[in-house]
């Protein structure tokens, strides 16, 4: 197949034009500029209200609560765009993601009476900190506008194998056996035993798992981490296999969607709801992406399958270790732990982050009480993959310390915290490096990367399965990345990897 190099210019008249003549969805990516300038207007007229409210009715609680449900109305501003212009697809983005992402992070725990930042932040941090995620949020769709052009460039260009290299059903399938096959005998040969692998795959954050995780940190066992990544990406390969097909039940996408399952399921022993949901979130993705348009039929039983979801995310929460004993047996394990049930499915009463708590504390403390920390935290996330063993003094993070090292204002709030793995947000993080210009770093971050992922809408236009897989993990990278720094960079690496693998494909190719 002849290479096409895709350029997009912006000629006079602000028109988007796609070299050569066969051209990718370039006014979805056009839609989304304009999307994001109408977030951009949104979260900058809300900020002055919050900023004001805080200002002259610092104690009104009930004026916390309505700017926090003023922000999401805001957030829920990518949903009202895509409504109006009748374009439900720019839905499925990752500008969108990003979004909506504040309201499930930050906003529902200042809203919803019992939460941490609802009963114990004084309304006026809780108004300022809605301040400060309205300018991280500014931040981010202000660097997707600025850099729009020249970042969608390099992401078209970048993607470009996605039109040049075609794969058949088959080798994706053959590929999601090698996913699982490939890390599961390497880990059997690190561990010398099938007892311990078991352990590995089942034990989550049980004393036997993390004893057994604890042995390779900062050893050589770090350097089994690529093929953590490699069975990672096994659910993306299965759901491409199994879409790809047009005769679906065969033996090899019934296998591949089996393993990418089997995948998801580890995943969910292991106690950690972002692992689980950026494994399982290609499957989910080719869910929606392929059938929101079928109606009633099917949004109803999607509806249902997210309070099914959240009911999963919490039940780890609530037990993340020897999920397979609480399954097997739910009624002993929740008298054991004092429960009434092992889960729910009702969002108002599943676990909260304390993010916002958190966040209130930090514009508590800084910078009036505190000096700003600093980048240490970006730098040692984005240094963490290199083992210890090859690298012994790298940057360490803060929450990888000690409980003794618990920072002096979270001790001034009125809640324990008894760890210092923290999440407050990626807001939070920003802000507790330098304030304003800690969120602009953030934020210019996060937005170029918004872009780069974006510039996968260009391919697919004809909804092939490859790009739209690709596509849905970027998605869920920009609303769980919104955790946190670390998040969005653990996460990163699966998809990188391959990205980098079919770059190389690529090239062989035109070289054979």
């Amino acid at each position: 197949m002849q290479y096409h190099n895709p350029t997009l210019s912006m000629p006079a008249g602000n028109r988007l034009v796609a070299k050569p003549q066969k051209t990718g969805d370039v006014i979805g990516l056009l839609e989304l500029k304009k999307m994001a300038k109408s977030c951009l207007l949104a979260q900058f007229g809300a900020s002055f209200i919050y900023f004001f409210s805080s200002l002259f009715f610092p104690d009104s609680h009930s004026l916390a609560v309505t700017c926090g449900v003023l922000a999401i109305l805001v957030s829920l501003t990518p949903v009202f765009y895509a409504v109006s212009n009748k374009r439900f697809i720019l839905l499925f983005s990752c500008l969108t993601a990003i979004n909506l992402s504040p309201i499930w992070f930050l906003y529902l725990e200042a809203v919803i009476p019992g939460y941490d930042a609802y009963v114990y932040s004084q309304p006026v941090y809780r108004m300022e900190a809605f301040f400060w995620v309205a300018v991280f949020m500014i931040f981010v769709n202000g660097f997707y506008l600025l850099f729009w052009k020249r970042g969608t460039n390099f992401s078209v260009k970048s993607f470009s194998f996605l039109r040049t290299i075609k794969f058949k059903p088959a080798f994706f399938a053959r590929l999601t056996i090698l996913a699982f096959a490939i890390p599961l005998i390497g880990f059997y040969l690190y561990y010398g035993s099938a007892e311990k692998l078991w352990i590995y795959l089942t034990a989550g954050r049980s004393e036997r798992g993390i004893e057994l995780i604890m042995e390779s940190v900062g050893g050589m066992g770090a350097l089994l981490n690529p093929l953590t990544w490699v069975l990672q990406l096994t659910p993306m390969f299965g759901a491409i296999a199994f879409v790809s097909y047009k005769k679906r039940y065969q033996l090899l996408p019934i296998v591949s969607i089996v393993l990418s399952v089997l995948v998801i399921f580890v995943f969910f022993l292991s106690g950690s709801r972002g692992t689980m949901m950026f494994v399982a979130a290609p499957v989910l993705f080719f869910l929606f992406y392929y059938n929101w348009q079928r109606g009633l039929k099917f949004w109803i039983p999607a509806a249902i399958s997210l309070f099914m979801l959240i009911g999963v995310m919490e039940l780890q929460v609530r037990f993340r270790g020897n999920l397979l004993d609480v399954i097997v047996n739910p009624e002993k394990a929740a008298k054991e732990n004092d429960l009434k049930s092992i889960t729910t499915f009702d969002p108002s009463k599943s676990h909260r982050d304390n993010n916002t708590y958190l966040l209130c504390l930090l514009v508590k403390g800084y910078p009036d009480k505190y000096a700003y920390e600093g980048f240490n935290d970006f730098f040692a996330t984005l240094v963490n993959p290199i083992p210890r063993a090859i690298w012994p003094n790298k940057p360490l993070m803060n929450g990888a310390k000690d409980l003794f090292y618990q920072p002096q204002w979270v001790l001034d709030g009125p809640l324990f915290m008894g760890t210092t793995s923290l999440s407050f947000s990626v807001v939070g993080e920003g802000y507790l490096a330098n304030g304003l210009w800690g969120l602009l770093i953030y934020g210019s971050v996060y937005g170029l990367f918004l872009i780069f992922f974006d510039g996968i809408i260009y391919y697919t236009r004809e909804k092939q399965p490859l790009p739209a897989g690709m596509l849905g993990v970027g998605v869920f990278l920009a609303f769980w990345g919104f955790r946190s720094f670390f998040a969005l960079t653990t996460f990163l690496y699966p998809i990188m990897l391959f990205i980098l693998a079919m770059s190389v494909a690529r090239k062989l190719k035109g070289v054979f």
